[in-house]
């Protein structure tokens, strides 16, 4: 593993409180602020994909209202008003299309987890984008 000298100042207080644990533990300061940083990563990354994972039952409901407007959609303008009936809207996201209320604007789910990428979209309707309504 590559390794780099990093320097940090703490409080006094903390800085004794560390030597103390490292001595406590017969490590190093080092290593105990590293074990301290990696375990807060971990924790970080995994509370963000959990964040990330959407409920099953929100994605059954979603394409049991949605499918059949998604399915007989004829352009993007007709996909805008049919998504807006039920209070939706589609906005692009990292090279996908991701479903919003149009209230909180909050997201809900990919339209690829309903069943309908934008790639598929594109290949009906051509190139294109959905409106957002809140800048429309």
């Amino acid at each position: 593993m590559n390794r780099r000298t990093v320097s940090i100042q703490l409080p006094a207080d903390l800085a004794l409180a560390v030597h103390d644990l490292a001595t406590e533990q017969e490590g190093t300061v080092a290593k105990i602020v590293e074990d301290v940083l990696v375990a807060h990563l971990a924790a970080h990354k995994s509370s963000k994909k959990k964040s990330e994972i959407v409920d099953p039952r929100l994605i059954f409901a979603l394409q049991k209202l949605l499918f059949r407007d998604m399915a007989e959609a004829e352009n993007w303008d007709d996909l805008d008003v049919r998504m807006r009936r039920h209070g939706y809207f589609m906005r692009i996201a990292w090279g996908g299309l991701s479903l919003h209320t149009e209230t909180s604007g909050q997201k809900l789910c990919n339209t690829a987890d309903l069943g309908f990428s934008y790639v598929t979209f594109l290949r009906r309707f051509g190139p294109g984008k959905p409106k957002d309504p809140r800048t429309v």
